[in-house]
Parts: C-alpha cells; sequence; structure tokens
C-alpha cells in the first residue's frame, strides 16, 4: 500500500453513529467497510483503464484478478443491507410489489451527485 492519504467528507453525525451502530451490530466496522468501497471502485477504475488503452488480456486479467479478491471484503455487504432493508420492509407491512418496484428502479437511475 502506497503512503495513506486522509480523505474527509461531512455527514450528520447522528446518522454517522447510526451506521456506526448498524455495521458494529454486523460484525463489520463501517472505516473498513468504506476503505474496502474505495479499493474495489479503484480496481474496477484501473480494469476500465487498461481495456481503454488495449492493455495486453494478461494484464487486464491480472487487474482483474486483484479486483475479484478485493471484491470479496465487501460482497457481503450487499447481502447485509438487502437483508435490512427486506426484513425492515417487513416490519413496515409494506407491500412486497411496492418495495421490490421501488427497488427495482432504483437499480436503473443513477443517483444525484451534486
Amino acid at each position: 500500500m502506497s503512503d495513506p492519504t486522509v480523505y474527509s467528507f461531512k455527514v450528520d453525525k447522528e446518522q454517522l453513529d447510526r451506521a456506526k451502530r448498524f455495521f458494529a451490530q454486523q460484525g463489520v466496522l463501517l472505516q473498513d467497510s468504506l476503505r474496502d468501497l474505495i479499493d474495489v471502485a479503484a480496481d474496477c477504475e484501473q480494469c476500465l483503464e487498461l481495456h481503454e488503452d488495449d492493455a495486453p488480456i494478461g494484464e487486464l486479467q491480472s487487474a482483474f484478478t486483484t479486483l475479484l479478491a478485493n471484491s470479496k471484503n465487501t460482497w457481503h455487504l450487499n447481502s447485509v443491507l438487502q437483508e435490512a432493508v427486506l426484513e425492515i420492509a417487513k416490519m413496515t407491512k409494506m407491500p412486497m410489489d411496492v418495495i421490490v418496484n421501488v427497488l427495482s428502479e432504483a437499480r436503473r437511475i443513477k443517483p444525484d451527485t451534486t
């Protein structure tokens, strides 16, 4: 790992505390999860750059192998969050078709990053 850089952003303190508690209940540290997510995103970008540069297939496969290895560290987060959303949905007695429609729509829409 190269020299670490401190990266910070503003979040609501109450939301941060809730997120930390949620991840702690899942046996995961929020800070580690964010680092792992950054690693995977950086690996994806590296693979895309290699592909755009027409890098040799061996180099692309090597980068992809690293991506797969780092993905193991974050893959469980998808199921943890999905399970939590569905469990909470059951608590609210929200009709399942509404939940499925909202989640399906969320997959199609890019988030507003402004």
